[in-house]
């Protein structure tokens, strides 16, 4: 499970910073300021760690940069709850000023970032490893992107292989 949220976390920064090197976001600065969402606190602090650890590793292959631009990432901390994941999200937005957000973990968290990335259009949102069928299928934020799948994703064909393993015992 570390690895796989490490690199998820990481998987969503380096898709980030190939948007930035695209775009030119952020043209008229000379840093790229990238929020880092990940759970610090409560059940999932180990993996969230690890999650911390994969966007370094992003930018290190990066070399730091993208589109020219330094790359300064700046952790923030959930406990996996909505409150806390928005409260953090809305310091990096409004107080840090960040350019880019990435995160969170749960899908309860990635609903909640979601329905807060309307208020602020002008900023990109990449969901972290949020499987909710809601970040990104109901309700629709135009700026919230998910590049991990969802959670009725993993279950497809399970339903097949269980009732055939279940007949052929019965036969």
């Amino acid at each position: 499970m570390r690895a796989t949220r490490a690199g998820l976390l990481g998987s969503a920064l380096g898709t980030a910073l190939f948007a930035v090197a695209i775009a030119g976001s952020a043209s008229a600065q000379e840093t790229i300021k990238i929020g880092a969402l990940s759970n610090l606190e409560g059940p999932f602090a180990v993996p969230g760690v690890d999650g911390h650890r994969g966007v370094e590793l992003a930018v290190k292959q990066h070399n730091g940069m993208a589109g020219g631009k330094k790359i300064e990432i700046i952790k923030y901390s959930s406990d996996a709850t909505p409150d806390k994941a928005v409260a953090a999200t809305r310091k990096a937005v409004e107080q840090d000023k960040v350019n880019i957000m990435i995160g969170p973990l749960s899908g309860d968290e990635g609903i909640a970032v979601k329905n807060y990335s309307k208020t602020h259009p002008e900023m990109v949102f990449v969901n972290g490893s949020s499987g909710a069928q809601a970040t990104t299928l109901q309700d629709p934020s135009a700026n919230f992107y998910r590049f991990n799948t969802e959670g009725a994703q993993w279950m497809v064909g399970l339903g097949d292989v269980a009732l055939a393993r279940a007949t052929r015992r019965c036969s």
